[in-house]
């Protein structure tokens, strides 16, 4: 018989996973793994074989059916509408921390699922919550990512990695003597093929999505054809293929019309957006009004921001600076300090 708690840990055979089972290994966890099948072809073979280095339990998970139907054809439905779509974002809250969470806790009877996430868990004692906080790493920080968490998950979710660097990991990594401590950072959308772009995959699957169009300003006045919709982002201003005395950049994707409307630098500012698919990691909002500060995409800093929740269960995200490229498709983030609050998905500029 054991009291040791008994904790899983998703482990992809990369620096961050291998490390974090190592952690809890060393702190006295009884420590298995568990990897996602997540797409055909996908290679198992580095998360087998750091399992079966630091010798612990080892299963894989299929969710292939699942991937498919929830983040592959979300992918392609987003740029289908014109949205810029974040597919580890879907993937972390509706497979990683979803299916595969419940189904790997259930298969070793674990108390804990750890991930290598760079973001911290605390219980707060005043508030009697847990809270999702930045990572002390702020160029690596993922609390972005976490915003639908529930207090449930929380409560038996573990990230070791969230009070180190990077750099820190890599050293610690080395010194613990992990064949992972130089291996080199795996790509963002891990269904592409080696050396695919998100084109390539999406006229692999979907080339019906690539539709010409006018290319116009917000006038309505033609200036060229696009090849269509997904080959565009907001804010882009190269490989527009038209001619303008002054700079133009793409400032709205109208996949009701199928054109790509340009305007100069100033018309991507917004001050307003608006959001839906809100998810609060107290369960609830702080309020049908408050401040906080904001960010529009991850690799930004938060900016000043105020909330109002609308009738309908949407919400007015106000700035108090204007913000660059509002994208529908990605998600508003709401911090108080480096404590997150919640967010929602991006559905247009106001």
């Amino acid at each position: 018989m054991t009291d040791r708690k008994k904790v899983v840990v998703a482990l992809s055979g990369g620096v961050d996973s291998t490390l974090t089972a190592r952690l809890l290994m060393d702190a006295g966890y009884d420590v298995a793994a568990a990897t996602m099948r997540q797409y055909d072809g996908q290679d198992t073979s580095d998360a087998e074989a750091m399992a079966a280095w630091l010798g612990i339990p080892h299963e894989i998970f299929d969710v292939r059916d699942t991937y498919r139907d929830v983040v592959l054809r979300y992918f392609i439905d987003s740029y289908a509408a014109g949205r810029t779509p974040n597919p580890c974002m879907v993937c972390d809250f509706r497979i990683k921390f979803g299916l595969f969470y419940d189904e790997a806790r259930a298969r070793f009877g674990a108390d804990y699922f750890a991930t290598g996430h760079y973001a911290r868990i605390l219980w707060d004692a005043d508030r009697q919550k847990y809270a999702v906080h930045k990572g002390f790493d702020a160029a690596k920080d993922q609390s972005y990512m976490m915003y639908h968490l529930t207090q449930d998950q929380l409560a038996h979710i573990l990230f070791p990695l969230g009070r180190f660097t990077k750099q820190e990991t890599r050293r610690l990594s080395e010194e613990k003597g992990l064949p992972t401590w130089d291996k080199a950072e795996s790509q963002d959308m891990c269904f592409l093929a080696a050396g695919d772009s998100y084109k390539d995959y999406l006229r692999k699957h979907a080339p019906a999505i690539f539709r010409p169009g006018d290319i116009t300003d917000r006038k309505g006045r033609v200036l060229g054809r696009h090849r269509g919709l997904p080959c565009y982002t907001i804010g882009q201003r190269k490989g527009l293929g038209i001619a303008a005395k002054t700079p133009l950049y793409v400032t709205v994707l109208d996949a009701k019309a199928n054109r790509v409307i340009v305007g100069p630098n100033e018309d991507l500012f917004r001050t307003r957006l608006l959001a839906g698919d809100l998810a609060f990691t107290d369960g609830a909002a702080p309020g049908t009004a408050f401040s906080c500060e904001a960010k529009i995409r991850y690799g930004m800093r938060p900016a000043a921001a105020s909330v109002a929740l609308q009738p309908d269960g949407r919400a007015v995200v106000s700035f108090h600076d204007a913000q660059r490229a509002v994208t529908p498709g990605q998600s508003v983030v709401f911090y108080d300090g480096d404590r997150l609050i919640g967010g929602g998905e991006i559905l247009r500029p106001l």
